[in-house]
């Protein structure tokens, strides 16, 4: 009895992976690994400027904290110069150097109306009520 048991050299081989196609496999491999590299890089100089804006407005910003400190402390020390000009004890000393005094007496000046005659005073509220009234 012979039974036919297959023997090693009998056995099918399996078949052999296809050979690849030269540069089409590869760049298929490769563009995906190149996109998401230039993605990367472009977040990163991305980010990169963005930082870089933010610390240039800081830059700004500082400096025009800097300009409103100078201005305040400009406007505090002329607050005091005018409150020191308007002191009264330095406008009467600044009067008598030119020359100016208080009179030593009172004198009265009577100045007539216009048109020679006092005018009656119920004519005078008239003529302002006529005005009052023509106002809107």
């Amino acid at each position: 009895m012979t039974t036919s048991t297959p023997t090693l050299r009998s056995l099918p081989l399996p078949a052999a992976p296809a050979a690849p196609r030269g540069r089409r496999s590869h760049k298929g491999r490769l563009r995906p690994w190149a996109l998401f590299v230039g993605i990367v890089v472009l977040a990163f100089f991305g980010l990169t400027y963005s930082r870089i804006s933010l610390d240039r407005s800081a830059f700004v910003l500082e400096t025009l904290q800097d300009q409103i400190a100078a201005e305040e402390s400009l406007h505090y020390d002329l607050r005091v110069q005018v409150a020191e000009l308007r002191d009264p004890e330095r406008i009467a000393r600044a009067a008598g150097e030119l020359g100016m005094v208080f009179p030593g007496r009172r004198v009265d000046l009577a100045v007539e109306p216009v048109g020679g005659a006092e005018l009656d005073p119920e004519y005078r509220w008239a003529q302002l009520r006529a005005l009052l009234g023509a106002q809107p």
